[in-house]
This record gives C-alpha cells, sequence and structure tokens, in this order.
C-alpha cells in the first residue's frame, strides 16, 4: 500500500530580539517611574496640609503638646531607656547629621562611603531644620523634631520610640522596614527577565525562582513595604492612643488627623511602587515576548 503524506504545523517560539527587548526595558521602567513619581504630586498636597494643620495650633496648644509628650516619656519607662527630645535648629545641624549617619550605620546602608551618608544625614537635618520632617533615631535614642511645624507628630515620634524601646513585636517592624528596598532588585527581574512562551518550564530553581518574582512582582513589591506600613500605623496608634488620654478632645482630633495625612503618604508609596512595576512588565512584556512560530513537517503513514 502507498504511504499517505500528511501535513502537521507545529507551534513554536523565538525569543525577542535585543531591539524589541531594549525597547521593552526602558518602556516598561519608564511606566514604573513615571506611576511611582506621579505620588509625589499628591504627597506635595498631604505634606502642605499636614503643615497648615500644625500651623493653626496656638503657642498654648503647643506648649500642652510638648508637655504631654514629655510626662509620657517620663511616665512611659522611655526615659529609663534613654529617648530624649532634640529640636532640630540651624544651630546644631551638624549633631543631627550625625544622628542621622549612625542611624543609617545600623542598616545596610552602612556600607556607603562615609561622604554620602554624610550627605543623606545633611539632607534629612536640612529637611527637619526647615520643618519638613521629623524621626525616631533608635540608634541614638532621640526624638528628632523641629524648632517650628510639626509639632503635633512628637506623638508619632513617640510612638516610633515606644515601639523601638517598649514592644518586641514593634522592634521587630522596625528592624524589618528596610525590606522596602527589596522594590528594587524586584523591579530589575521582573523588568529584565523575558517572559516565558506559552508551556514554557523553568530550566532550574534559579529560573523557577525569577519566573515567580517576574510573574508576581506587584504582590511582592507590596509585600516588602508592610513592615513599614505596618510600624508606622503602629506608631500613630501608639501616639494617638496618648493624646486623647492627655490632651483635650479638640486638640486630640488634630493629632489623629495629623497621623493619618504621615500614614497615609506611606500607602501611596507602597501603592503606587506595587503598581507601578505592575504595569512597568506589563508594557515591556507586550513588547518583548516571544514570538509564534509555525514550522511544518511531513510525516509518512501506512
Amino acid at each position: 500500500m502507498e504511504g499517505i503524506q500528511k501535513n502537521i504545523q507545529e507551534q513554536q517560539y523565538k525569543k525577542p530580539g535585543a531591539g524589541a527587548v531594549i525597547g521593552g526595558v526602558l518602556a516598561g521602567s519608564t511606566v514604573n517611574s513615571l506611576t511611582s513619581l506621579s505620588g509625589q504630586f499628591v504627597k506635595s498636597g498631604i505634606m502642605n496640609k499636614t503643615g497648615k494643620l500644625n500651623n493653626l495650633i496656638t503657642a498654648d496648644e503647643f506648649s500642652q503638646v510638648e508637655k504631654a509628650v514629655s510626662d509620657t516619656i517620663k511616665k512611659s519607662g522611655l526615659e529609663a531607656k534613654g529617648v530624649g527630645i532634640i529640636k532640630a535648629t540651624a544651630e546644631n545641624a551638624d549633631e543631627i547629621s550625625r544622628i542621622m549617619s549612625k542611624e543609617l550605620d545600623k542598616t545596610f546602608l552602612k556600607h556607603l562611603p562615609k561622604q554620602v551618608k554624610e550627605v543623606v544625614g545633611s539632607i534629612y537635618s536640612s529637611q527637619v531644620t526647615s520643618g519638613e520632617n521629623a524621626f525616631y533615631s533608635s540608634a541614638s535614642k532621640k526624638i528628632i523634631m523641629p524648632e517650628k511645624k510639626l509639632g503635633l507628630a512628637l506623638f508619632h515620634e513617640t510612638g516610633h520610640a515606644m515601639n523601638a524601646n517598649l514592644s518586641k513585636f514593634g522592634k521587630i517592624l522596625q528592624k524589618c522596614r528596610p525590606m522596602a528596598m527589596l522594590m528594587l532588585p524586584i523591579a530589575a527581574i521582573a523588568l529584565y527577565k523575558t517572559k516565558k512562551a506559552p508551556g514554557e518550564e523553568p530550566k532550574n530553581n534559579l529560573d523557577k525562582a525569577t519566573t515567580f518574582i517576574k510573574n508576581n512582582a506587584g504582590k511582592l513589591t507590596f509585600a516588602a513595604f508592610l513592615p513599614t506600613l505596618l510600624e508606622e500605623g503602629l506608631a500613630s496608634l501608639k501616639g494617638n492612643k496618648v493624646a486623647k488620654q492627655l490632651l483635650s478632645p479638640e486638640l486630640a482630633k488634630k493629632v489623629a488627623k495629623t497621623n493619618a495625612l504621615g500614614f497615609s503618604t506611606y500607602l501611596l508609596t507602597a501603592v503606587l511602587s506595587s503598581l507601578g512595576i505592575y504595569l512597568g512588565t506589563k508594557v515591556k512584556d507586550a513588547i518583548a515576548k516571544p514570538e509564534p512560530v509555525l514550522l511544518s513537517q511531513e510525516h509518512q503513514i501506512g
């Protein structure tokens, strides 16, 4: 019996070219950056609102806030732990810079050159001195506050001090805050790794791990921010509780509003960073993806 020829079409995929990969990475990175940076305009508006709220408190109200926080530090046991308050002024700017540099030495950023850490320290010092920021330094056990503005934030920073010195869970959360920096390698893997073709399996454990990171980059980025969000939220709750106990209801509400506005900036950063890498990955994969190739094969039947 004479054989019968049967034409079978098999679909395979070829990897994207270098041009598509480069273009995809650039486009995806741009989308990621623009999405994340768009939050800066919103955060700027939130900080302006926070500043206006703090500027509206009277000198007497500010004195009440300072006394309430001072009493809290003494009675809570924070003073016994060495916690104190430093008001940032132009005169002690160098001291604030040194405190911030010391704080950086407690993180993985300690490996940065001394000059870089000094620059970061001076930036923070300038922000606090001008009334744009406040922070608690766990390395120096000092609450760093601007001489003017953000007075209502004293309770939030006291909450950070409580987390660091009076709570095991709070201390763990503070130590885990640098996890937020994982967003950088997550973004790099998500944008540079080529999308798998349909049906293509990972070649080894490393390929399997990076494929998982790429496919879940947005969720993993948000997860990296969770310790920061939880620690910030916990500090605000503790600060609100103290304010409610020691201040008038009206002033305590202003403290809670200040803390809520501050927390919203962290939440906004986490959400937009996660959304940015998610959208950036989608754009990159749309430009640089495996292309289908049809291969014809003839088989002899009979």
